[in-house]
């Protein structure tokens, strides 16, 4: 188990805010966590405070870090994704990234993921609930209905309305519920992370993920693009250390569709990204924090 390693970073202040969030009303448990972690998205607040006073956070997240893993491998297998690539995934960068530092994008990632897996009613709930834990998800959930939204639009333009509109425009009200729920939260985060690391050169390296996105989607090119622009565009503002991971996720979610994920860039990506994940495992190791050399 590496969770009982990982005690420095980002992990300090979540081992922090779980132990202390026992025996604490909500109310006061709510302005904990916003002092503890930074944040007012109520998704991992919520999750952390039903749970904290039965199971310990090790054993939660380890089950959490299983149950994101096996919806990832889940999608890759029902994609047809070749099982050579598998060890590669175990150890990419951005999944041990998620898996023992990232906490909140892990969980907001794991309901997006499952999400996708549902339909109807549950799946917009997931995608509510994965937004409401890391705001930042939106750009994927919207980035999910980008063929819905072609579909729709292209309907509307012929003047045809029909039921299928009707999903994808309560998806879009509820965007717009969350943006106004988070107001405070997210004009506070962009106007930190704007001063820091946005600008036109945060953009570089989106663009090089959106430009391999485009080229393995092919036939859905358009497509492709309109999925990564959400993140070009976010880079601008929060800098690119924020979003590339989603810029990615889009670059794989089409590469591993092409020739079953064997081709240059995915395996090259997969090899780079694995190296940096060995490091950064090593790190937890030696030094209680992936990050640790870099801090």
């Amino acid at each position: 188990m590496v969770f009982p390693y990982a005690l420095l970073g980002d992990q300090e202040f979540y081992r922090n805010f779980y132990a202390g969030v026992v025996d604490l009303s909500l109310a006061e448990a709510f302005q904990f966590y916003r002092g503890a972690l930074g944040t007012s998205e109520p998704g991992y607040f919520l999750f952390s405070f039903v749970f904290a006073p039965y199971i310990n956070k090790d054993i939660l997240f380890s089950v959490v870090n299983y149950v994101f893993a096996y919806n990832i491998f889940l999608w890759l297998i029902r994609n047809g994704v070749s099982r050579l690539l598998f060890p590669l995934m175990y150890i990419n960068f951005y999944i041990v990234v998620l898996a023992f530092s990232a906490e909140r994008l892990k969980l907001s990632l794991l309901f997006f993921l499952m999400g996708a897996c549902s339909s109807g009613l549950i799946r917009y709930s997931l995608y509510l609930f994965s937004t409401l834990t890391h705001v930042q998800t939106l750009m994927l959930v919207v980035v999910a209905q980008i063929r819905k939204i072609l579909h729709v639009t292209h309907r509307l333009f012929f003047g045809e309305i029909g039921r299928g509109s009707i999903p994808l425009i309560i998806l879009m009200v509820g965007i717009l519920l969350v943006l106004v729920l988070l107001k405070e939260h997210i004009e506070s985060k962009l106007m930190f992370y704007a001063s820091a690391w946005g600008g036109a050169e945060a953009m570089l390296k989106p663009l090089v993920f959106t430009a391999l996105s485009m080229f393995y989607a092919r036939s859905r090119r358009v497509e492709a693009i309109l999925a990564s622009f959400p993140m070009v565009l976010a880079s601008y503002f929060i800098g690119a250390e924020r979003v590339v991971i989603f810029s990615y996720f889009v670059f794989m979610y089409y590469g591993l569709q092409s020739r079953r994920g064997i081709n240059v860039s995915v395996i090259f990506t997969l090899f780079y990204f694995g190296y940096k994940g060995f490091d950064l495992l090593f790190n937890v190791f030696m030094y209680s924090d992936g990050f640790a050399p870099v801090a």
